[in-house]
């Protein structure tokens, strides 16, 4: 049984669309008005490669409940970060059973198939964080049923390469998707690498409607930009988050710590960097501030070589400090 778009459709979580286009069902994290402001950017300055960056499937997933003895689908993935490769998760019940992908390629196709238990099961298809994938041929049991999972709570998630996924090969195990999974809650994830405060992003209403916000900026504007700029767009940022979402529960993550922290840059001191955070986020009113410093192993085993990115080891410390520090804020919406 070929499942249509709309049937896909029906059982994703993490996109803001899911639509047909020449023959490939894709989806999407961002709305094409997002992506149209990403085009823009990406315009003005090449080398951000935020527009590519926008089409990674980070944070998407098909996850339903079938008695089908089979899945099966074609793919065809490409590179939507600075990295190149691409992994999709299989998990059945809560088990990872299946992890597949390949290195050091920019474009891929491929098929995936594998025989699943007798019986009734739950079945999560993690898409990759770094690269964007393009589904056909979704297939079950003729015959089979299927019904989506559904999740009370939805979680929106901002922020940088850190969120989008940088630099984890099993995408079942980004911070986003592993905090996702402890809430119970469908999540959306629209970080982009390198990418800094930007109002810009949320100038759209966005057909999701979240009941918890995560923000995760200030790491690449500490590093590289200049310090009137930051304060404009992190005040900018949290106040129009708070504007537009005046319900939800909304936590800003100061910097996690990396290896050249030691450096002084134009804003100054790692430190100051995370005060430009903290002084924005209390201004506009959020939720909680979550002190980054603790929530990641201090030690290179836990990123990947530059000392910056979070390797799944690492994203392990990220999710689980995490949500001991958003729980206590929760109860009314759990």
């Amino acid at each position: 049984m070929k499942l249509t778009t709309d049937q896909i459709r029906s059982i994703t979580n993490g996109a803001l669309y899911v639509r047909e286009e020449n023959g490939f069902t894709v989806l999407s994290r961002f709305t094409d008005v997002q992506k149209e402001y990403y085009r823009l950017s990406s315009e003005k300055n090449p080398s951000n490669g935020f527009f590519r960056k926008s089409y990674a499937s980070s944070g998407i997933r098909l996850e339903f409940v079938t008695d089908s003895d089979m899945l099966a689908f074609c793919y065809c993935s490409t590179h939507a970060s600075s990295r190149r490769f691409y992994y999709f998760d299989v998990f059945v019940d809560g088990v990872m059973v299946e992890h597949f992908g390949r290195e050091n390629v920019a474009e891929d196709e491929g098929v995936f198939s594998m025989a699943l238990p007798a019986g009734e099961h739950t079945v999560c298809l993690y898409l990759p964080c770094l690269a964007e994938a393009k589904l056909f041929n979704f297939t079950l049991s003729d015959g089979a049923f299927f019904r989506p999972v559904e999740r009370k709570l939805k979680l929106l998630c901002y922020g940088d390469s850190i969120t989008q996924g940088y630099d984890a090969k099993y995408p079942s195990q980004t911070y986003a998707n592993l905090l996702a999974d402890k809430l119970g809650a469908e999540m959306v994830d629209q970080g982009i690498g390198g990418e800094h405060f930007c109002p810009g992003l949320i100038a759209e209403d966005i057909p999701f409607a979240p009941d918890i916000i995560t923000v995760a900026y200030g790491t690449n504007d500490w590093s590289n930009q200049e310090p009137d700029l930051t304060v404009e767009r992190a005040n900018a940022f949290y106040k129009g988050l708070r504007e537009r979402y005046p319900e939800a529960k909304i936590f800003a993550i100061t910097p996690i710590w990396r290896g050249d922290n030691h450096r002084v840059t134009k804003i100054g001191t790692f430190e100051q960097g995370r005060d430009v955070v903290r002084n924005a986020a209390r201004a506009a009113g959020v939720t909680a501030v979550i002190e980054g410093n603790g929530l990641v192993a201090h030690i290179p085993e836990a990123f990947a070589p530059d000392c910056l990115h979070p390797i799944d080891f690492g994203f392990k410390f990220y999710a689980n400090a995490l949500y001991d520090a958003l729980l206590p804020y929760l109860e009314e919406v759990k």
